[in-house]
């Protein structure tokens, strides 16, 4: 059966009612499983590892349930933290603890406000309870080696940080009815992970949490939610459900003002952030301004409610049409706000055909009149925090612990026969598979794989160094800003510009646009002078910075060519000249960057490589070297194997 829901912030309530009655529950979709605790714990971690200063990570953390730190040790931790930021001053010591928790978690600009990561660990000298000074120490450390990892693929940090935490393990030991149902919920983040792709290709980890971050906030089906197989109830938003179908469906809080909703959406005539209508993919089905002045904005405003409601009725019927058995609309009247709500129109749709069919509806309520006594106005919402004492799964695992203890493993155990025994000897196998597992990880060996790419002084610097090209990888560093660079690559763009072959489209991201060794301006210009004055001044070439991809033994290699010219081949046939172009003081370049030019050339135009030649242009000497010998594409693709396994 399936439960469904106008909005996530519903959904959340209904999960936990489903939950806390034992009734295992799927969430289907992304912006619900972020709502998990488990789940939010993991991101919350992804963010830290991202950004040390993303406090409101931070404090989802130390106010879960793992850490459990307490209203006074955050306050002392907050002062901590302003301490540390040299914000120590007037009024801070009498500022109040929720004027700190609200100016950290607001969302202001990360370089103005105290970092809640700097006073973890280092949390000073103030009176801390000796519970949180450890799990401070603790948090810290497991942050601290956590970080060591952030270079990894995705999945693996995810992977990690389950195994770190312990997540798996909680939820497998958990006895309750919907633990199987959460552990279900967690595999499918973790599915969620693995199936990512980037909009433009680049799978890192700000992209992941920019996706997870909008799937948050819009919640209205950036991913493609399919449900499993597994028997559970299925609970989503009506957005989600199109084309579905279950046996039994509810769908509840059917009130008014819910659903249909009344929040009308921003207007792009009063928000600068939202994009202009005219502008938009689906201009064509939407309402549109018809001039700039009162009345004209006005019509605008009431043709977008009217689109609005059209739009919900179109959800609307989505949510009716999505049981093939039985279907249950349900609504409330009280919440905890002080106005009660009454069946929306939709609701009374229902009621009424049900009627015309002779089935009438029983357990029907209008809304309450006004100054009818709220239910919620009685129930005291406030709970402990942290919490104290000793849950029921807390409970079971120390009286697990406790047998375990007082158990005697060498002892007769008459009640053991061959079966349990078998399964015993199982356990031992699987103990003997997790020690190898540990061992492993915690092995100074790390197997590094290949970027998706490489670049033309990636491959030689492969080749030339296995080990020091691996350890980079594993754990990259930023590289100081370069001047010669720069100017560089304002050397390759007067080249364009000289010949006038600007691309329509920016390929700075490729390697090989900026060649070092210019030292300023005056070096810049004698070196443009000296190349006015060389063998191929008065050349015009076939193409300059020529973009190339090149897959070789199952890796992509890409880069640009400097400059292409056609000319005879030896043959006499038509053949071409490809020239990179080296503004260095010394002819040092390495004809491996010249053979991968002429292969990718080669195949790209369809060529046998023999009637492409490849040279390099020392710009400062006016020397044109051609090497000899260059290796072909079994050999790049033998020399790619060699480094990649070394």
């Amino acid at each position: 059966m399936g439960v469904l829901t106008r909005d996530n912030a519903h959904a959340e309530d209904v999960f936990d009612a489903l939950t806390g009655a034992g009734i295992p529950v799927e969430i289907v979709g992304l912006s619900g499983l972020l709502r998990l605790p488990e789940v939010a714990e993991i991101v919350a971690i992804l963010h830290l590892l991202h950004d040390v200063t993303a406090n409101a990570a931070l404090l989802t953390l130390l106010t879960g349930p793992r850490w459990a730190i307490g209203p006074r040790d955050l306050r002392l931790l907050s002062r901590r933290a302003l301490e540390i930021a040299g914000r120590q001053g007037r009024g801070v010591q009498h500022a109040s603890v929720a004027d700190h928790l609200l100016e950290i978690a607001d969302g202001i600009d990360p370089a103005e406000i105290p970092s809640l990561d700097d006073a973890v660990a280092d949390p000073g000298d103030a009176a801390y309870s000796p519970e949180a000074l450890e799990r401070f120490a603790l948090l810290a450390a497991e942050l601290r080696s956590l970080r060591g990892y952030v270079g990894e693929p995705l999945l693996d940090i995810v992977r990690r940080i389950i195994d770190t935490t312990g997540t798996d393990v909680e939820l497998a030991s958990a006895v309750s009815p919907a633990a199987a149902a959460r552990r279900d919920n967690l595999d499918l983040f973790v599915k969620a992970v693995a199936d990512f792709q980037a909009v433009d290709g680049d799978v890192t980890l700000p992209a992941l949490l920019a996706y997870l971050t909008a799937e948050d906030d819009q919640g209205n089906g950036l991913d493609v939610a399919t449900p499993t197989e597994a028997d559970s109830v299925k609970l989503l938003t009506v957005h989600r459900s199109k084309g579905l179908e279950w046996d039994s469906v509810f769908l509840v809080g059917v009130c008014e003002t819910r659903f249909p909703s009344n929040r009308s959406r921003t207007l792009w005539t009063s928000a600068p952030s939202i994009l202009p209508a005219p502008l938009r993919g689906d201009a064509h089905d939407l309402p549109q301004l018809a001039g700039w002045d009162k009345a004209a904005l006005d019509a605008y405003r009431a043709a977008t409610r009217a689109h609005d409601a059209e739009e919900e009725l179109r959800l609307g019927y989505v949510a009716l049409t999505r049981a093939a058995h039985r279907l249950s609309v349900t609504s409330y009247l009280w919440s905890p706000r002080a106005t009660p709500f009454g069946p929306s129109d939709y609701q009374r749709v229902v009621r009424e055909q049900l009627e015309e069919w002779g089935e009438p509806v029983t357990d029907w309520l209008d809304k309450p009149q006004k100054g009818d006594p709220n239910p919620y106005a009685a129930v005291d919402p406030s709970k402990p925090w942290p919490a104290t004492g000793t849950g029921v799964e807390a409970a079971l695992r120390l009286e697990a612990a406790r047998r375990v203890r007082a158990a005697n493993p060498a002892g007769p155990d008459p009640e053991l026969d061959m079966i349990e025994a078998a399964r015993v000897a199982d356990w031992d196998l699987e103990i003997d598979r997790l020690l190898a597992e540990a061992r492993r990880d915690r092995s100074s060996d790390i197997a590094v794989s290949l970027p998706s790419s490489l670049s033309a002084t990636a491959v030689a610097r492969l080749r030339d160094d296995p080990d020091t090209f691996a350890r980079e990888l594993a754990r990259p560093m930023p590289r100081p800003p370069s001047s010669a660079a720069r100017f560089g690559t304002r050397f390759h763009a007067w080249v364009e510009a000289r010949f006038g072959q600007q691309d329509l489209f920016d390929f700075d991201d490729l390697p090989g646009r900026a060649d070092a060794g210019i030292d300023d301006d005056t070096d810049l210009k004698e070196l443009i002078s000296t190349f006015e004055n060389g063998p191929f001044a008065t050349r015009t070439p076939h193409q300059v910075e020529a973009p190339f991809a090149l897959v070789l033994a199952g890796q992509v290699v890409r880069g640009r060519i400097d400059a292409v010219y056609t000319q005879r081949a030896a043959d006499g046939e038509p053949g071409y000249l490809v020239v990179d172009w080296k503004t260095n003081r010394t002819a040092t370049a390495d004809p491996l960057q010249l053979a991968l030019y002429r292969l990718a050339w080669a195949e790209l135009h369809g060529v046998p490589a023999e009637r492409v030649r490849a040279a390099f242009y020392y710009v400062r000497t006016g020397e044109v070297i051609e090497p000899a010998g260059l290796p072909d594409r079994a050999e790049l693709e033998r020399l790619l194997e060699l480094g990649g396994t070394s």
